[in-house]
C-alpha cells in the first residue's frame, strides 16, 4: 500500500496541486477512448442516430474547440459526438471524448436554450476532463478497496467474525456516502473550473446560474433527504456556489478577445 500511495502521487493541471492519480494521462486518453467506443457501439446497436444532424454537430464542434483552447489541457485530442436519443445529458470521458445527448434541447424537459447555456454545459464536461475526477476517483476507490479487503482477510484470518461483518458495513457505507461525497466536490469543482473556461473562450457565464436556477425550480418540491446518495450537489447549492464565482468569471468574459461585441 505504501509503494502505491507513493507511486501514484501527480500534479493537478488546474491548481497546481499534488493530487494522487495512479494514471497518466496517455491512459486517460486510452481508457476514455474504449468508454467511448462501448458507448457508441451500444447506441448504434440500438439504432440511436450519432452526428446525423450535421448542422448542431458543427456547432459543438466549434464551442468544444474554442473551450478546449482556453483550458488547461489544450493538447488533448477532444472529440465530441451527438447521439440523437432523447436523453437530457452531456458526459465526458478521461481524455477528451465528450458525448452530449439530443435531450439537451427538449423543449419541455431540456436543460439549455441557447448558444451560451450550451456553452455552459460543455465547459463544465471539459472542466471534468482536465481535472481527472474520472481516475482520480478510480484511484481512491483502488486504494480503499484494497484496505478494506485487506482488514477483512486479516480479520477472517483472525476468526474475528465481528470485526469482518463491522469492515464489511464500513464498506458498504463508504462506497453510500464517502465516495458519493468526493463526486458532489468533483462535480463543484467542474461547475467553478467550467464557469471560467466558459467565459474566456467568450460564452456568458451568467448562462451556467440560468441552467441551475431553471433546474432548481423544475425539483421544487423533492425531499432533500434524497440527496445524501446523489453524486450531485442540490441545485440550489451549486446554484450559490456558482454566483460567489461569477464576478472573477465575468471579468474574463470581457477580456475575452472571442466574447461577441
Amino acid at each position: 500500500m505504501l509503494l502505491i500511495l507513493t507511486g501514484c502521487t501527480a500534479i493537478d493541471a488546474v491548481t497546481g496541486q499534488q493530487t494522487r492519480n495512479f494514471y497518466s494521462l496517455q491512459q486517460d486518453v486510452e481508457i476514455g477512448t474504449q468508454v467511448y467506443d462501448e458507448t457508441i457501439k451500444e447506441m448504434r446497436k440500438q439504432g440511436v442516430p450519432i452526428n446525423a444532424d450535421r448542422a448542431r454537430v458543427a456547432q459543438l464542434k466549434e464551442m468544444v474547440r474554442r473551450i478546449s483552447a482556453v483550458s488547461d489541457l489544450p493538447n488533448l485530442p477532444y472529440e465530441v459526438t451527438l447521439i440523437q436519443t432523447n436523453i437530457v445529458n452531456a458526459m465526458a470521458a478521461p481524455g477528451g471524448k465528450i458525448m452530449v445527448y439530443e435531450g439537451l434541447w427538449n423543449p419541455k424537459d431540456g436543460l439549455v436554450k441557447d448558444d451560451d447555456e450550451l456553452a455552459a454545459v460543455l465547459a463544465h464536461e471539459i472542466a471534468h476532463v482536465n481535472c481527472r475526477h474520472s481516475t482520480e476517483a478510480m484511484t481512491r476507490q483502488m486504494l480503499l478497496n484494497a484496505l478494506f479487503l485487506g482488514a477483512t482477510i486479516f480479520a477472517q484470518a483472525k476468526e474475528k467474525d465481528e470485526l469482518a461483518t463491522a469492515l464489511g458495513g464500513a464498506f458498504v457505507l463508504y462506497n453510500g456516502i464517502w465516495v458519493t461525497r468526493y463526486s458532489r466536490a468533483d462535480e463543484t469543482e467542474a461547475d467553478s473550473v467550467g464557469l471560467m473556461y466558459m467565459a474566456k473562450a467568450g460564452y456568458d457565464p451568467r448562462a451556467a446560474l440560468r441552467i441551475w436556477e431553471r433546474a432548481a425550480q423544475q425539483r421544487t418540491g423533492h425531499d432533500p433527504a434524497d440527496s445524501i446518495f446523489s453524486t450531485h450537489p442540490a441545485d440550489a447549492v451549486r446554484l450559490q456556489n456558482l454566483r460567489t464565482k461569477l464576478p472573477a468569471a465575468l471579468a474574463a468574459y470581457k477580456a475575452s478577445p472571442y466574447r461577441r461585441s
